[in-house]
């Protein structure tokens, strides 16, 4: 396998081990990808090279010089693996182990499938939840990793990640795309950040996806929680406080459907 992405020996061969059962194992993100046998690759891998428009090439076929001639490729290819190595360092600082991006993708996309939504849609939905936390990446570390309660002063800095997204992706993403990076905190009762707006659909399903895995991810400032306890969770944050929920942050019926499908799924693992 070759391509453009660099990262530390040991570090490969744990990661194989945090991501089993999710894209399979991050270090093969790299690109371009040369592989014996497409078939042979998981089904979320192929869709994410296939979605970036990276190639994934047969080794009997390569042609190292071809490809370097495609300049435009070559610095689509080099972009993608440069974010993706942001990303790797926001999650290896704030859990410790990585998956996350992944898993949100994973769950955004299925959220999104089960609603009809068109090829194009899913796939916007799915580009915005794999780099939803890069702002993070200018966030000085120990907030990140801090162990224990942010104050007030540091929880401002954190809620910046999502704009400051924007500065390091710079027109990578469709602006659409680009958008749900930006507005994945923000809540249906406008309590959510940065801006206290409305979010788009895209925007809500990766919020639901990202506080499903945050809550039951094991992480430096909380021990992971049990998945019903999760749904348990998720299912407050859909009535008003009034009414014993912790607000309308998130549409029910989208709710509904997540935990509709995360119970299928743990039953077919």
């Amino acid at each position: 396998m070759l391509g453009y992405y660099k990262i530390d020996k040991d570090l490969i061969k744990n990661i194989g081990i945090k991501c089993q059962n999710i894209e399979e194992n991050i270090y093969h993100l790299c690109c371009p990808l040369i592989v014996e046998n497409k078939k042979s690759l998981p089904s979320n891998l192929r869709y994410l090279y296939e979605l970036l428009e990276i190639p994934i090439i047969p080794y009997s076929k390569f042609n190292k010089d071809r490809i370097e001639e495609n300049k435009e490729l070559e610095n689509k290819i080099k972009k993608f693996t440069y974010y993706l190595e942001l990303n790797i360092d926001i999650e290896m600082e704030e859990e410790k182990s990585l998956g996350h991006l992944l898993r949100v993708g994973k769950y955004a996309k299925e959220l999104a499938e089960s609603l009809q939504l068109s090829k194009k849609e899913v796939d916007d939905i799915y580009t915005a939840a794999l780099f939803h936390d890069i702002g993070k990446y200018v966030i000085p570390k120990e907030i990140i990793g801090k162990n224990g309660k942010l104050t007030d002063e540091e929880f401002e800095l954190i809620k910046t990640h999502c704009i400051t997204a924007r500065d390091i992706l710079g027109d990578f993403l469709e602006e659409n795309v680009m958008q749900m990076v930006e507005s994945h905190h923000e809540r249906l009762d406008g309590s959510g950040y940065k801006n206290g707006i409305t979010p788009s659909l895209g925007a809500q399903i990766i919020g639901i996806a990202d506080s499903y895995d945050a809550m039951i991810s094991k992480r430096v400032y909380h021990n992971a929680e049990n998945i019903d306890s999760a749904f348990e969770e998720l299912l407050l944050c859909t009535r008003k406080k009034e009414d014993g929920g912790k607000g309308m942050l998130y549409d029910k019926k989208l709710v509904q459907k997540f935990i509709q499908i995360q119970k299928k799924m743990n039953k077919m693992a």
